[in-house]
C-alpha cells in the first residue's frame, strides 16, 4: 500500500515537473473537447495538467500490474530497468496522443522516462527487501 502511494505520488509530481517545465505546451484540443461536456476556463489550467500527470501515472501503474507476471517470469533480475522504461514510454506516449498534447520539452521527456524508470526499478528492489 505504501509501494503504491509513494509510486503514484512520485510519478504525479516527476510528470509534472514535464508539463511545467515545456514552454510550448499546448493543450488547446484537450480543452475545446472538454468544453463540450464543461464549461473549463483557461484559468483552471493547472487542474488539467493533474489530470493529464494522473492518467499517465495510472495506465503506468495498472500496465505493470496487468503485466507483473511478465515481469516475475521473465526479467526475474535482467532487463528489468529496460521493462519499466519501455512501460513509462508507452503509458506517456499513449496518453499525450489520445488527449492530444503537444508542445511538451523532448529532453524533460526524456529525463521522466529515465527518473522514473530508475525509481520504479529501485522502489521494486526496496520494497522486496523490506518484506
Amino acid at each position: 500500500m505504501v509501494k503504491n502511494i509513494l509510486r503514484l505520488l512520485v510519478l504525479v509530481l516527476l510528470n509534472l515537473l514535464v508539463i511545467l517545465n515545456s514552454d510550448d505546451l499546448r493543450v488547446d484540443q484537450l480543452l475545446n473537447d472538454l468544453n463540450l461536456l464543461t464549461n473549463i476556463q483557461d484559468h483552471d489550467l493547472f487542474s488539467i495538467y493533474l489530470f493529464i500527470s494522473f492518467s499517465v501515472t495510472i495506465l503506468t501503474l495498472i500496465m505493470i500490474y496487468f503485466l507483473k507476471p511478465f515481469i516475475e517470469v521473465y526479467l526475474m533480475y535482467y532487463l528489468r530497468f529496460s521493462f519499466y522504461f519501455l512501460i513509462n514510454l508507452v503509458s506517456i506516449s499513449t496518453i499525450y496522443i489520445v488527449l492530444r498534447i503537444i508542445g511538451y520539452s523532448r529532453l524533460y521527456l526524456l529525463m521522466y522516462l529515465l527518473f522514473s524508470s530508475f525509481f520504479l526499478y529501485i522502489s521494486d528492489k526496496k520494497f522486496k527487501l523490506i518484506k
